[in-house]
């Protein structure tokens, strides 16, 4: 697979225009998806942000109750 262009990068995410379509890579130049269009890289990228978020509330609000916990003792 060769790398043609660049096209965006979003919180660690790389989307290139490749020979055989469209990839994309993290920062550490792993592909983690590659796809005929890059609508369908387009979706991934956004369904890994949308899953970072939610984890990170998730964590955030554990956090939040362990701490509301230890103050009610």
């Amino acid at each position: 697979m060769k790398i043609e262009k660049f096209i965006y990068m979003a919180d660690g995410f790389y989307v290139y225009k490749t020979d055989e379509g469209f990839s994309v890579t993290n920062e550490h130049g792993y592909t983690l998806k590659t796809a005929k269009t890059v609508k369908t890289c387009d979706r991934y990228v956004q369904q890994q942000l949308q899953d970072r978020r939610y984890a990170e509330k998730f964590v955030i609000e554990r956090i939040n109750q362990q701490h509301e916990k230890i103050n009610q003792d």
